[in-house]
């Protein structure tokens, strides 16, 4: 009968901890540094949660080593849903591929939360470089083998401009960045020729004429931005490429957690600052259910296997 009983409280008490949470501070880990796309999503999520639940929610940045810090950092941590972890594919579904040991277990580390966002790339060249048009950059670069540079900041960027290379033919010359606000500053400051970059911190510097915009590596091009071509329709058939972002909790956290954090970030995708972060970076709402953002993570790794033997990105 004691036995019985005991295992009546258990059973009783995971409902009690989902209803009292949270009751204090969340801090969420972030794979990349301030004023990345990922830092920038993340913040607006956090700022609706804590108005939800009235508790302060920290961003904590942990750039470097492609998200492997914050990654390793958020996986250690105490699976009671007071430590998050808000990373993108890079992390999740690039790694693993790339090199050959990770500290953490994209699938086994973590508990999916919820999807968070998902959009294109821009795909940018400094101003003085003497190409207008993505083939006239491809003809360029034919012309002289390894002199080109691209910068990246994360996996996503590398993959983007790894696969173009392949694609097109072109010899590049690949230069990695802690961040991509970063490698953005190195294209205007002309030490680098091209990115492949989200549209959050890529795109300003087009509008506002520091750098110029060739094309999108959507399939159709996009609404608002109509004139910028797709890759695909500028002489490269076939080429597309997208970047996530998505949210997670260290593996063994509670299910009614879980469900409970879901539920916030469903709310929180109705906030204003959710809603502009999504007109501003041209990004579509990927929020859904834990084992939504499970499906799509194992479907996203299948895929990235794929662009990294084909590009040759795995670490030696």
């Amino acid at each position: 009968m004691k036995i019985i009983s005991l295992l009546v409280g258990m059973l009783l008490a995971v409902p009690a901890v989902a209803q009292d949470y949270p009751s204090k501070p969340i801090k969420i880990v972030t794979a990349f540094g301030p004023g990345t796309a990922t830092d920038i999503a993340a913040r607006a999520i956090g700022q609706d949660i804590a108005v939800q639940t009235g508790q302060t929610v920290v961003i904590e940045n942990k750039p470097g080593a492609e998200g492997q810090i914050a990654a390793q950092s958020a996986a250690a941590a105490a699976p009671d849903g007071y430590t998050l972890f808000f990373t993108t594919q890079t992390t999740q579904a690039i790694n693993p591929h790339v090199y050959k040991s990770l500290a953490y277990d994209p699938v086994k580390s973590f508990a999916p939360v919820a999807g968070i966002t998902l959009g294109a790339q821009i795909v940018m060249v400094r101003n003085d470089l003497p190409a207008k048009t993505i083939q006239e950059f491809v003809a360029l670069a034919k012309a002289q083998p390894g002199k080109l540079s691209f910068g990246s900041g994360n996996g996503s960027s590398r993959g983007g401009a790894e696969l173009f290379r392949i694609m097109t033919g072109t010899d590049l010359l690949g230069v990695p960045y802690k961040s991509q606000p970063q490698a953005i500053a190195d294209l205007l400051g002309g030490r680098i020729d091209i990115i492949f970059s989200d549209f959050t911190v890529g795109l300003p510097p087009v509008l506002d004429g520091r750098a110029r915009g060739l094309v999108v590596t959507s399939k159709q091009r996009i609404p608002g931005l109509d004139q910028f071509p797709t890759v695909d329709e500028s002489g490269v058939p076939g080429f597309e490429m997208w970047a996530w972002t998505a949210l997670y909790a260290p593996a063994g956290t509670p299910k009614p957690i879980i469900d409970k954090l879901n539920a916030l970030v469903r709310q929180a995708a109705k906030s204003p600052a959710y809603l502009n972060l999504l007109k501003t970076s041209y990004g579509i709402s990927f929020v859904g259910s834990p084992e939504e953002l499970a499906a799509f993570q194992a479907a996203e790794t299948k895929k990235w296997a794929e662009i990294v033997s084909t590009a040759g990105m795995k670490e030696p």
